[in-house]
């Protein structure tokens, strides 16, 4: 019978070390570190983005883009949360670029989501990003983050 992971199980090694990787990959982006990239990066790896959902921008033309005509001069993630679930770890935050990608300006704030799954040796690779705006801070996503927050022990919203 096989195991079913817990889903947010939380593993503070698997997590710390998916931060650490998030943080290698954009590292090795700016310093053009083709052979980082590609140990990172899965064979399946993708990346989509909010302009065009419908369309995928795959492993060798990411790695063929990357430090090339999609070059970027500093990157900063905020507000990072992990949810480890077992044999996938997804990364989402905000992230803070400046870049230029084919001669334009593609600096900015992103919401971005990772997916980051162990390779058949072990190592964690990222299998997925996906890039958009992020939403502004509204009223109605004030209430909502309000409404659903867990609450402490002493029935109080933190």
């Amino acid at each position: 019978m096989t195991e079913v992971a817990r889903p947010d199980t939380n593993r503070s090694d698997v997590v710390a070390s998916i931060r650490e990787l998030q943080q290698a990959w954009m590292e090795a982006w700016i310093a053009r570190d083709r052979a980082t990239l590609e140990r990172m990066l899965a064979p399946e790896f993708a990346l989509v983005v909010s302009a065009r959902p419908e369309a995928r921008v795959d492993r060798a033309a990411w790695l063929r883009t990357a430090g090339t005509e999609y070059v970027c001069e500093s990157f900063r993630y905020d507000g990072m949360q992990l949810r480890d679930l077992g044999e996938i770890v997804v990364a989402s935050s905000l992230a803070t670029q400046r870049a230029t990608a084919f001669g334009q300006d593609r600096s900015g704030t992103f919401f971005l989501t990772d997916i980051w799954r162990r390779g058949s040796d072990g190592e964690w690779q990222v299998i997925a990003r996906y890039s958009w705006y992020p939403e502004p801070g509204t009223v109605s996503a004030a209430a909502l983050h309000d409404a659903t927050r867990e609450k402490t022990s002493g029935g109080s919203a933190p």
